[in-house]
């Protein structure tokens, strides 16, 4: 549990009912903060777990229905959700986002302009309303997006040229972002960085893992000799939240189990 200036803060994290996004919040919970879920389902099953958790541990948890790809829906969301809240806005995650495997010549373009506009205008979107929160409240904040390995290396096994180049799109949006925000003279620095998680079990991998051949590549190319799980990216995040990272921004963390260290 953290103690503390951590417990008066507030997060937001998008696809916040995902794989990664659950498990995630469940651990900001945990650590006394209270959390803003941001996702696309309008009446989503199963929030009492996370309203159960929050009362546990004296936090709060609110949801919200958005499409992160719309501006307008986000800003105007952004601004409902932190009305009213006991602490001010000073971290947020950006989890949501989809693949797609397609023949790079075969590639449907409304298919390959749909993930980029979820994986990439989706996370700025969300960064972008939230920055705006952060500069009315006068309040430092801390900001990390969920990227991939595959923004660094190509997937071996699969053609997944949108979702890579998208990963990478992702990379350099939080080095861009952390440049401009951390060192304004006018408001307080907002931290930004990014995570590249390597393979890991959920619903965007599942497809590929029924494939013999692409998981022994798979496996053969992780120094640890297996998958990840969602619940492994809890605490690298949460890190990167908390004060515990004061002195990083611009950063990509790795988490891929040395597959791209190689």
């Amino acid at each position: 549990k953290v103690d503390g200036p951590q417990m008066a803060r507030i997060r937001s994290v998008s696809g916040g009912l995902g794989g990664v996004g659950s498990p995630l919040i469940i651990s900001i919970l945990e650590s006394g903060a209270d959390v803003i879920c941001l996702d696309l389902p309008e009446h989503p099953q199963d929030l009492e777990r996370f309203h159960n958790v929050a009362s546990e541990n004296r936090a709060r948890y609110f949801y919200f229905s958005v499409n992160v790809t719309n501006a307008d829906q986000v800003s105007k969301t952004m601004e409902q959700a932190v009305k009213g809240l006991r602490y001010p806005l000073r971290g947020v995650v950006t989890t949501a986002g989809i693949s797609g495997e397609f023949d790079a010549v075969d590639y449907p373009p409304e298919d390959f302009r749909r993930l980029f506009d979820l994986n990439v205008m989706g996370t700025f979107l969300v960064v972008q309303a939230a920055a705006r929160v952060m500069r009315e409240q006068k309040t430092a904040g801390s900001v990390v997006l969920i990227a991939s390995m595959s923004g660094t290396v190509a997937n071996k096994g699969v053609n997944t040229a949108a979702y890579n180049s998208s990963k990478a799109a992702v990379q350099q949006l939080a080095r861009s972002l952390a440049a401009e925000w951390g060192n304004q003279t006018d408001s307080p620095p907002i931290r930004v960085n990014s995570i590249s998680p390597g393979y890991i079990f959920t619903r965007l991998t599942v497809g590929a893992l029924l494939r013999p051949e692409v998981k022994a590549q798979w496996l053969d190319g992780s120094m640890l000799g297996r998958f990840s799980h969602p619940e492994e990216y809890r605490a690298p995040i949460l890190f990167m939240l908390s004060d515990g990272s004061s002195f990083m921004t611009g950063a990509d963390l790795r988490c891929d189990g040395g597959h791209t260290a190689w």
